[in-house]
């Protein structure tokens, strides 16, 4: 159950909590959308704890990156970004790119 009922307000960064030493991730399932399988959009939460990362990685989809807490880095081909809360990077698809923090994370990766 992904906790999003349509009509009624939530909160994403509530919805996921930062594990010691891991990285959380939940995929959200939404209302009224069309089956993902079809669409290929997906919406998935993450939290890392600090100094956590993901490496490298490409992806078929154009992905949103978008911060809810914390500050995430990413390498996204070359380019170097910081985010802090609020902060949101679009990726290419087919384009490498790694993730990093510093300290703990909370952020939503959209697939389109």
């Amino acid at each position: 159950m992904s906790g999003i009922s349509a009509g009624q307000v939530f909160y994403l960064q509530e919805m996921i909590q930062v594990k010691p030493g891991l990285i959380a991730s939940r995929k959200l399932s939404l209302p009224d959308i069309p089956d993902t399988a079809r669409t290929g959009q997906e919406w998935v939460l993450y939290a890392l704890d600090e100094e956590e990362t993901i490496s490298s990685e490409t992806s078929p989809s154009t992905k949103l990156i978008y911060v809810l807490e914390g500050t995430l880095r990413m390498v996204v081909d070359v380019q170097d970004y910081s985010l802090t809360a609020g902060g949101a990077v679009i990726v290419p698809r087919n384009t490498w790119h790694a993730y990093a923090t510093g300290s703990k994370c909370k952020f939503l990766q959209i697939s389109l």
